[in-house]
């Protein structure tokens, strides 16, 4: 008799939520205290002290849709692109301090598929990383445009593509056929076909006055979001991006030297463990209290209020 894998916390806590958001309304009190006490979960068990990272780099910081409350701000970001060269010293860095082990490797955006040389991107992951978990997120709109070449080497990498569930038209059974023929693993992100008919909001406090405890026990991207960028590691996408807020909408939220990590100075693997296990001061300006669920999903007007 076949036995039965059995199911980790993060996909117990999965398929809790994308049961519960069929029956409770997202903007309900109860959905949000629901919420609130999902995050609190996730941050203690991420504090603890860690023996592997999770990493992901931006393909591209823009991206070919515009959604309202976009937390990479990619409808306010310019066009944008990983820089390979850069990527790949990375990478080798990043595997000469870890032994060439990570529990997972990401690439996002804005849209990856954007990138002219997102095979380049995955091949140089595998070349570092041979046995690590590698995927990308996309919203799936170019997926059935791409060559051929694209999916055998998805395949060859062994790329797992997940599409987020915004309420758009694909094809997403040709997607999963095209999967199917060259061995790609295709799901949605976070695992459930129920299309997103609404946003979360991340308000940033523009003064700065956000206590930093709260702000990281109410994050949901604590070591899950650490990217890295031209020999830089943040903690989360908010900091990595914070860039094009601050230039569209001429403001100054600052980021410190204490909020990045310079990659190439890093001697050791636990140096990073321990950067990733603190507050940074940026998250002063995160507003995690101030959640707003329930945004209707729409297009973005590039209005501050979509991220204040």
């Amino acid at each position: 008799m076949e036995q039965k894998k059995s199911l980790n916390f993060d996909e117990v806590l999965r398929i809790i939520r994308n049961n519960v958001v069929k029956v409770i309304p997202e903007n309900s009190l109860l959905f949000r205290w629901m919420t609130i006490q999902g995050l609190k979960i996730n941050a203690k068990k991420h504090h603890a002290p860690l023996t592997s990272l999770v990493m992901g780099v931006y393909a591209a910081e823009h991206c070919n849709l515009n959604c309202k409350c976009c937390t990479a701000f990619s409808p306010i970001a310019g066009e944008s692109f990983l820089n390979i060269d850069s990527y790949k010293t990375d990478m080798a860095k990043l595997a000469e301090l870890t032994g060439g082990k990570l529990s997972s490797f990401y690439v996002t955006g804005g849209e990856p598929l954007l990138h002219p040389r997102l095979l380049d991107i995955f091949g140089i992951a595998r070349e570092y990383f041979p046995d690590t978990n590698i995927g990308f997120m996309t919203n799936g709109i170019l997926l059935l445009k791409m060559p051929e070449i694209f999916w055998e080497q998805c395949g060859r990498y062994a790329v797992e593509i997940a599409i987020s569930r915004y309420p758009i038209k694909i094809d997403i059974e040709k997607i999963r056929e095209k999967g199917n023929a060259h061995n790609i693993k295709i799901d949605y992100v976070g695992g459930s076909d129920v299309p997103v008919k609404s946003m979360w909001k991340y308000p940033l406090d523009m003064e700065g006055k956000q206590p930093l405890s709260r702000s990281y026990c109410l994050c949901s991207q604590i070591n899950r979001c650490v990217t890295m960028k031209d020999g830089k590691i943040y903690a989360c996408n908010t900091i990595a991006g914070i860039a094009h807020f601050n230039r569209y909408f001429n403001k100054a939220l600052e980021v410190t030297d204490a909020d990045v990590l310079e990659l190439h100075k890093v001697k050791d693997i636990k140096e990073i463990y321990e950067y990733l296990r603190t507050p940074k001061p940026f998250c002063r300006y995160c507003n995690r209290k101030g959640l707003v669920l329930g945004v209707k999903y729409g297009a973005s007007k590039r209005e501050i209020s979509e991220w204040t």
